[in-house]
């Protein structure tokens, strides 16, 4: 049986590749359990709540200013998407959720290094996701590869996340659009299911968080890319995409 090593952990937050900055990355899943037994019960009874999660990212202090600074602006932000994947590639398997900080840890041991430890709390539920696509320097249309991630059936919702690590490199007026689609194997007949706001030469650093709640029996998808206008502008994208219930 294949093992996955810890080493090659990716972890973004929002449009931020954290990944060489973070050496702990923890989820953490639980449900509120309510004690609801009668004084006559022979045997204890609970009633289970609603479950939260939280991301503990232990990593290092950054002194040029990225991480570090990143993190005190995410102190008053909501809703960061927070996504950990075994790796930062096309097919790599991981979980993604909203989340806001819930506390910083910074530790400064006389001849050790410098750490900076990031509990993020869940604001809604934690998912499943797959990597679509990852690439460091997009200039090409492409079909991207299929990935199976299962059907998206009723009382469920698809979650894409579309992040651009950097301003586009290179000259140029290009644009990229990016959209997820579903079909069966092989994709004979594809439908798009979410399309991303189109990035160009002018775009910053971002993410983009879409829901659908289109129902359908497919379980492939796979990320579609254009690429158009005059120039040799590059796109570093990271595209994920996972179900949950609603």
């Amino acid at each position: 049986m294949a093992r996955i090593h810890a080493k090659s952990v990716a972890h973004y937050a929002d449009e931020f590749d954290f990944s060489g900055l973070s050496n702990t990355a923890e989820l953490l899943v639980e449900t509120a359990i309510a004690d609801a037994t009668a004084f006559a019960d022979t045997d204890m009874t609970y009633l289970q709540g609603k479950g939260s999660f939280a991301f503990n990212i232990n990593g290092f202090f950054d002194g040029t200013g990225g991480y570090d600074a990143e993190m005190f602006i995410d102190l008053t932000a909501t809703a960061r998407a927070v996504g950990v994947y075994h790796d930062n590639i096309g097919g790599s398997l991981g979980y993604e959720g909203q989340t806001i900080v819930q506390s910083q840890s910074r530790a400064a041991n006389i001849g050790a290094a410098c750490v900076l430890d990031v509990n993020w709390l869940g604001e809604s539920v934690v998912h499943r996701s797959v990597i679509l696509h990852a690439a460091t320097a997009q200039a090409a249309t492409e079909n991207g590869t299929e990935r199976e991630a299962g059907a998206l059936s009723s009382g469920q919702t698809g979650r894409g996340i579309l992040r651009l690590l950097a301003a586009p490199g290179g000259a140029g007026n290009n644009t990229l659009d990016v959209k997820i689609q579903h079909d069966t194997t092989g994709f004979p007949s594809p439908t798009d299911e979410i399309t991303f706001t189109q990035l160009d030469q002018a775009s910053v650093a971002l993410s983009e968080v879409i829901t659908d709640t289109t129902t359908t029996t497919d379980t492939f998808w796979r990320v579609v890319i254009t690429y158009a206008g005059a120039g040799s502008r590059t796109f570093s994208i990271v595209v994920g995409f996972g179900i949950y219930l609603t």
